[in-house]
């Protein structure tokens, strides 16, 4: 759902939040359990946490893609399934 609408919720400066409820719903899964997730504290922290460990390794938006903790630099297809065959294989 989010890939196919970005441009309804990319860099918005306002919350987005009712566009975003309305997934759980179309993809079949519980509203009320989700609500529930989104509200709870430890989402929040984590979400935190994650802001901060992308924004220390620099993370240039989404979807942005380490190997080994290095940023892959993406061109082509194969800069991205490249690194995982051969991570698969190790």
């Amino acid at each position: 759902m989010m890939l196919k609408t970005p441009a309804e919720w990319g860099d918005q400066q306002v919350s987005i939040l009712d566009l975003f409820g309305t997934f759980p719903g179309e993809l079949g899964q519980d509203k009320a359990a989700v609500d529930q997730a989104v509200a709870d504290t430890a989402t929040t922290t984590r979400i935190g946490q994650d802001f901060a460990e992308g924004k220390a390794m620099e993370e240039r938006g989404t979807s942005t893609f380490f190997e080994d903790g290095e940023q892959l630099d993406l061109n082509s297809l194969t800069d991205l399934t490249d690194p995982f065959g051969r991570a698969i294989a190790n």
